[in-house]
């Protein structure tokens, strides 16, 4: 109990936003922040002729159509003294050719250099290359000097985004998609073959504007803040027997026919195994290190073995308000989850916001920016979005709130989502929730309990100052998990990983929780020093993802370093 002593003696702090905030671009351009083409980046514009004849000749183009994730290559005559802040950037073709500081995403230009690539994301409108170069010696004003011909998609109502999520019901599961218009029906075709698509549900469809976000950036239409995000179809097929392989595919005959997916349904007893993969903090970045390798990883893993679904417990897209980034993001992953269910939960950069509550906030959530006590370090980190985008994107079962917090079944396991973004405390309505659905587990049926949420509960990392929230959780939630023998803790937030013993109270013991810090999927990593702690059993600060094997008896889970793909951590479980 005295860490409950050293939480309330505490001066009550407020600790700003969280600090990993990256500036990568929808077609995976890697920047830093602040990063922008110069540093007067958006004040510039093409101004005064240069007293220097810049020429190139048009930027060339591999293609001038294209379907999502195809790759780009362009091609100009170098020019032989380029300004250290050169760059390429990708506009739609409206952008008045005087915005240079309007582009989706850039590529500073090397001395020599005369061709790049550009992987694409399907934005649903016709989009162009430009160089701008800045006069007077490199200290003036950005002038353009070429430009490619126009590229669009090869199908404005390709259907992208594809991705799945479990339903009520053992025999549900919703198939998501994306496309650019509203006219047509979604529909779904799937069958037990490939060949033989033979039954058929048609879905609903729905979007969102920048008016029904709550602040900022998600607010303002904008290259790099809200664009039209396209129409999400959502179909829900039903009577799916379990432990059994569909294939499946999306569209209409009018716009078009996505590949053919396959799935395989979740078992409907425990006497099945299972196979979870789990992790939080990933974000968009083709080519960064962290996301890609992880997304390179799962997906070869999804090929290769009977996964059953995967875990995203929060912070998924770091859209914050710039809405190309969730095309991208939704585009990254959906070589995962058009083929296993993809259940996520709710972070801080989803969620969190100061105003615009009340009728926009989609959590039911009073107040106009939700829940924020004086000991939190709720911010802006969502940029405004308050969850709009999620809520839209992806689904759930309704059991709960939707995507803030619910449970499922899967094989021999239960698994809660809770939100740490919301109040939690023992008189909260989702502590009740919580309360219920954890009663109300039939340990018989499904022998393994695992709850999950975005904000982390313990951490041996050094934290300055200390995060009120993590004691927090400790005081209201640490003994309800304990009271109902929950097995696993899962976590995020930090960009680490960290598991620690059974314990309890920061004790060690027999029937303790094992808590697990997930956040290790693509943002930056923390470097910060450990304590040591006793209860800490293994830790360290690379990229990663973990994966969960479980029968009725026994539950495996490994930790999976991206950079050679072996096994850095691993323990077992048994009933």
């Amino acid at each position: 109990m005295k860490y409950f002593i050293v939480f309330f003696s505490l001066v009550i702090l407020f600790v700003a936003g969280d600090r990993h905030l990256n500036a990568n671009g929808p077609f995976g351009k890697r920047h830093n922040v602040g990063d922008e083409p110069s540093p007067y980046a958006c004040n510039r514009r093409v101004g005064i002729s240069s007293s220097t004849t810049l020429t190139i000749t048009n930027i060339n183009v591999s293609a001038t159509n294209y379907s999502s994730n195809d790759q780009i290559n362009i091609t100009w005559t170098s020019v032989s003294n380029p300004c250290v802040d050169d760059f390429v950037g990708i506009y739609f073709v409206e952008i008045d050719l005087s915005n240079a500081c309007g582009y989706f995403d850039y590529e500073f230009v090397k001395t020599g250099q005369n061709q790049t690539s550009w992987q694409m994301t399907n934005l649903r409108r016709k989009l162009e290359f430009r160089y701008y170069s800045r006069d007077r010696k490199c200290l003036g004003n950005y002038t353009l000097i070429g430009k490619s011909p126009t590229i669009e998609p090869l199908n404005y109502n390709e259907a992208t985004h594809i991705h799945l999520a479990y339903g009520n019901r053992i025999d549900q599961i919703y198939v998501s998609y994306l496309t650019n218009s509203s006219e047509y029906i979604p529909q779904c075709q799937y069958g037990l073959n490939p060949s033989s698509l033979d039954f058929h549900q048609n879905g609903t469809t729905t979007t969102y504007t920048a008016s029904d976000m709550c602040e900022g950036k998600a607010n303002t239409w904008g290259a790099q803040t809200f664009i039209h995000p396209g129409y999400m179809h959502t179909i829900l097929l039903e009577n799916l027997h379990p432990s059994t392989t569909y294939f499946y595919r999306v569209g209409t005959n009018e716009h078009g026919w996505s590949q053919i997916y396959s799935f395989q349904n979740r078992p409907a007893n425990k006497d099945e195994s299972v196979y979870l993969i789990a992790y939080g903090d990933m974000g968009v970045s083709p080519v960064e290190q962290g996301s890609k390798s992880t997304v390179d990883r799962v997906t070869a893993r999804v090929l290769t073995n009977n996964v059953t679904c995967l875990l995203h417990i929060g912070d998924i897209s770091y859209a914050r308000g710039i809405g190309a980034l969730w095309d991208s993001f939704m585009t990254q992953i959906q070589p995962i989850a058009a083929r296993i269910p993809y259940m996520v939960g709710i972070g801080n950069h989803e969620y969190d916001h100061e105003t615009g509550g009340n009728n926009k906030d989609p959590s039911g959530a009073p107040g106009p920016g939700g829940f924020r006590p004086k000991w939190g370090n709720y911010g802006t980190d969502s940029g405004g979005e308050c969850a709009v985008p999620m809520v839209h994107r992806f689904h759930s079962p309704t059991n709960g709130n939707g995507l803030f917090w619910y449970s499922f079944d899967v094989g021999p396991i239960h698994i809660i989502y809770y939100s740490t973004e919301h109040d939690f405390r023992r008189t909260s309505i989702q502590y009740k929730w919580i309360e219920a659905d954890l009663q109300s587990v039939n340990r018989s049926r499904t022998p393994w309990l695992i709850v999950g949420s975005h904000r982390h509960m313990f951490t041996s990392e050094f934290e300055s100052p200390v995060d009120l929230i993590k004691l927090m959780l400790q005081l209201h939630l640490e003994p309800l998990f304990y009271k109902y023998h929950v097995d696993i803790n899962l976590y995020a937030h930090r960009h680490s990983y960290e598991r620690s013993c059974p314990m309890y109270h920061y004790r060690c013991i027999d029937d303790g929780i094992t808590h697990i810090l997930i956040g290790m999927a693509g943002q930056d990593l923390d470097s910060g020093p450990y304590s040591g702690a006793e209860w800490s059993l293994y830790h360290d600060q690379q990229f990663g993802y973990t994966t969960l094997f479980a029968n009725q008896t026994y539950l495996h889970f490994n930790y999976y370093h991206n950079n050679n793909d072996q096994i850095a951590d691993q323990f077992t479980l048994h009933k």
